[in-house]
């Protein structure tokens, strides 16, 4: 009997390695069912948000700054974020700022005369003069652009007064990947934005937002609502090109694959982005959803085969290639095509796998029966190549 402590510690490193995984794949974004978290890191920063209905807090540490706002019900700032404007009934924001050996905490609440503050520095009291006021608007216009606070109602303020511009001119100003990926997020999501504003937000997108994860979770919504004609199609795959990880690249460009509806250019613009995923497991899966979208023209099908010479490991390449041929009644030329293409397979016993797989497919036309028996004579092992032979017999 494996005893609880064994448990409890093989749990331990399970759930550190989902952590570890979790990081390296999206910046640590977890989502729980009343709050959200969000980190970011590098040698010299990190920042989390914690919110749910009625609390938000905000904590950012870079280079020896510790700053933490906290911040519970509404409260409102300027237009200029010089100032708090209202706070509600119960609400409250706390500040705690931490820099160069001086610590700061300043306290506003709503109070029977207004809003009531409070202003300390290395817990002496101060007045709240000249100074603290422009300490306050820096701290405050980091909390909006940088801490995302108030992101949501924010984005569509600014549409209404400034339309679409005024978004990308303010997320253009905006401090970290997160936050401009939640006023992109908004904006196309009640901009109503025409192809040129689309075709702005997606070069926009893709050159100011550095996080793979972030900036595949915005291409995969703009592919929901928008990237409907070949223009921004492309685009959209010279976004997906400057993503570094396989599994984001593989998301996004499995979404713009669900859509299907593909031009002949950007399909084979496509099958060229899957040749630069890495990862062989990632890259046939891609080859695979794109054999379940639209038909493949002759063209499209070499580019396909080829893609699929690229895929080191056989085992991939035998389901990229198998999942060429099983779409519907394949013609003679996608067999012979695909027949041509397992001389790229090493392994006997993949190669054999996948040539049988023809057989029983096609093994009934005789150009198509002749190409396995080639096939069959590239297969070292004598018994993977007799039961190749016996599946084209029978």
């Amino acid at each position: 009997m494996i005893k609880l402590t064994t448990v409890t510690t093989v749990l331990f490193i399970l759930m550190f390695a989902s952590w570890s995984a979790a990081g390296s794949l999206n910046n640590h974004s977890y989502f729980g069912q009343t709050s959200s978290t969000k980190s970011s890191n590098s040698s010299h920063s990190q920042s989390s948000v914690i919110s749910n209905d009625n609390d938000w807090h905000w904590k950012h540490s870079e280079n020896g700054i510790a700053l933490e706002v906290k911040i519970r019900g509404n409260v409102e700032f300027a237009d200029d974020y010089s100032d708090i404007t209202s706070i509600s009934d119960g609400g409250s924001i706390v500040i705690s700022d931490d820099r160069g050996g001086s610590t700061r905490r300043f306290t506003a609440k709503l109070g029977a005369n207004g809003i009531q503050r409070t202003y300390s520095v290395n817990s002496n009291p101060r007045p709240f003069d000249r100074e603290a006021s422009a300490w306050l608007a820096k701290v405050l216009d980091d909390t909006v652009r940088q801490g995302g606070y108030d992101a949501r109602p924010r984005v569509k303020r600014i549409l209404s007064q400034s339309g679409p511009t005024g978004v990308l001119q303010e997320i253009s100003r905006l401090k970290g990947d997160y936050v401009k990926r939640i006023y992109f997020d908004e904006l196309v999501e009640n901009g109503n934005l025409n192809d040129q504003q689309v075709r702005q937000v997606l070069h926009q997108a893709a050159a100011e937002i550095s996080s793979d994860y972030e900036k595949a979770q915005f291409l995969i919504k703009l592919s929901q609502g928008y990237v409907t004609n070949d223009t921004q199609r492309n685009i959209y795959l010279e976004g997906v090109n400057t993503l570094h990880s396989d599994y984001e690249k593989g998301r996004t460009i499995g979404a713009l694959l669900k859509k299907g509806n593909l031009s002949h250019e950007n399909m084979l613009f496509a099958l060229r982005a899957v040749r630069n995923v890495s990862s062989d497991y990632e890259r046939a899966q891609l080859l695979i959803k794109i054999t379940e979208g639209s038909p493949l023209d002759e063209p499209a099908r070499v580019a396909y085969v080829d893609a699929v010479a690229t895929i080191k490991s056989d085992y991939e390449k035998g389901r990229a290639l198998s999942a060429f041929v099983k779409k519907g009644e394949p013609a003679k030329d996608i067999l012979l095509l695909a027949v041509k293409g397992a001389a790229n397979i090493n392994s006997d016993y993949e190669k054999a796998q996948f040539l049988i797989n023809v057989a029983a497919t096609g093994s009934k036309d005789e150009s198509v029966r002749s190409a396995l028996v080639d096939a069959a004579r590239s297969i070292h092992s004598d018994y993977e190549r007799g039961r190749v032979l016996s599946a084209v017999i029978k």
